[in-house]
């Protein structure tokens, strides 16, 4: 990985909304799906704003460290000390966010596989293996050229999805109740929003890109969390108002109600939402392995990707599968845990004052609502869908 970690404001923008823009363009449109007008667009604002809140609690945490660490090295500073137990739960925590991670990159492996079988009639095993090429290539050179990828490839994303907008207009709508949903509907809807704006491992590594002016991080990370919630709003409310089948995989459905040329167009959209995703959690997963087994950047490297292509070639579960096992999971490891390690990070004397502290809206009524917001996130990403 290269030693170049020099980020732009967009590129560490660029870094956040890549990790979690993959999941929204994806899933959300299918559950939004089964509810009304009114859940989606209240679901969707109110997830970012209880989403913006805990990332910035967490950018004021790392912000607190002269170096930026993952959390794992944050949890072992503040929550899990030097006792038997307190490493015992290090290591559960560090083992139990391992697995999330490797599970939630083989959903975009599989997702990206089979966005390629629909689009050119690649054998699955053969989209797997191209993906993980693709995409482990980009990781294995650092975080400057993640940084430069991501934000170019959002800017492709941007572009199709505006070619995708103007090919929908004159189109014949779909009527879509106000409200019609159930609360199991609400409770997946709700679930699966807030796991997409959960780019909680990308904030350390904007900080890190960064370093230069520490005060751009918490813009960083709104901006990133607010590119997320405008490609998830704009696409899903397109979706759900044009395709004449909704499909799991969202665009897909969309693309082809459109005609040929919007599905490749959709297609090439998902690939792009795919890979930045892939890219900003396998880099994440390869800061973790090197901070907690103080592993070289290689191989590092080579365990944050090759565990996710064998998983996705095992067949074990499907795209959307993945994705809701994976939501639930980080909000139970990491969302939670934030609170504490917040409050006692406050209460450790510092000789230099913090760049950014999250006052009003880091207050203990907002602990509180956060620690709520995100068990029922938790419940919404165990709710059976049809």
């Amino acid at each position: 990985m290269q030693h170049e970690k020099k980020l732009t404001l967009l590129e560490a923008s660029s870094i956040v909304a890549g990790l979690g823009i993959g999941g929204a363009i994806m899933a959300v449109p299918y559950l939004a799906s089964q509810t009304g007008l009114i859940p989606i667009i209240s679901i969707m604002s109110m997830s970012y704003f209880l989403s913006l809140i805990l990332h910035l609690m967490i950018t004021e945490i790392v912000l607190r460290d002269e170096e930026p660490h993952q959390l794992v090295e944050i949890f072992k500073k503040y929550l899990f000390t030097k006792t038997w137990w307190g490493v015992l739960l290090l290591w559960i925590f560090f083992s139990l966010i391992v697995l999330t991670f490797i599970s939630l990159l083989a959903a975009y492996i599989t997702g990206c596989a089979e966005i390629l079988y629909n689009l050119i009639g690649m054998p699955t095993l053969a989209g797997i293996l191209l993906t993980y090429v693709v995409a482990g290539g980009v990781v294995f050179f650092g975080l400057k050229a993640i940084g430069i990828i991501e934000k170019y490839s959002l800017i492709g994303m941007g572009l199709l999805l505006l070619v995708l907008f103007f090919g929908s207009l004159g189109l014949p709508c779909n009527s879509i109740p106000f409200l019609t949903a159930d609360m199991k509907s609400l409770l997946a809807l709700y679930g699966m929003v807030m796991f997409c704006f959960s780019c909680f491992f990308s904030i350390p590594q904007a900080a890190e890109g960064l370093y230069w002016n520490r005060k751009k991080v918490p813009w960083a990370v709104a901006l990133g969390i607010g590119i997320n919630f405008c490609f998830v709003l704009i696409v899903t409310l397109l979706t759900v108002f044009v395709s004449k089948e909704i499909t799991k995989i969202a665009i897909l459905g969309w693309g082809k109600t459109i005609g040929q040329w919007a599905f490749i167009t959709g297609s090439l959209f998902v690939l792009l939402a795919m890979l930045t995703t892939f890219w900003a959690v396998s880099y994440a997963l390869a800061v973790v392995l090197k901070e907690q087994l103080k592993w070289g950047d290689r191989l590092s490297w080579l365990v944050s990707t090759l565990p996710t292509l064998l998983l996705a070639m095992s067949g074990l579960t499907g795209f959307l599968g993945f994705m809701r096992i994976a939501g639930g999971a980080m909000a139970v490891l990491v969302a939670i845990l934030i609170i504490p390690a917040l409050r006692i990070s406050r209460k450790q004397k510092n000789e230099k004052e913090p760049v950014f502290v999250l006052k009003f809206f880091g207050n203990n009524l907002f602990q509180f609502i956060i620690i709520v917001a995100y068990i029922v996130m938790v419940i919404g990403s165990m709710v059976p869908v049809k």
